[in-house]
């Protein structure tokens, strides 16, 4: 069984995040949600969720918050934003 890359899985959720919820710098949604969205819609595993998650906190492009909720940075908004 091969792994996705983290870091595919990581921008999968920035980009579901700006363009399937239109979501903005400083704005997020709740974890439970995203990761019903994750493991119910799209049938994927919790722990690549988990994965996918920390790396994009390492790499600054979301933010978690004590409120249990994922919210965009300016960089993990123009790294979900349109393809180049």
């Amino acid at each position: 069984m091969s792994q996705v890359p983290v870091e595919s899985i990581a921008l999968h959720i920035v980009r579901h995040l700006v363009r399937g919820l239109g979501k903005s710098e400083g704005q997020g949604a709740p974890i439970q949600s995203l990761r019903h969205w994750w493991t119910r819609s799209l049938g994927q595993r919790s722990d690549d969720f988990e994965r996918g998650l920390d790396y994009a906190g390492q790499c600054r492009w979301i933010e978690r918050s004590s409120d249990e909720m994922i919210r965009l940075t300016r960089q993990g908004s123009e790294r979900g934003g349109p393809l180049r």
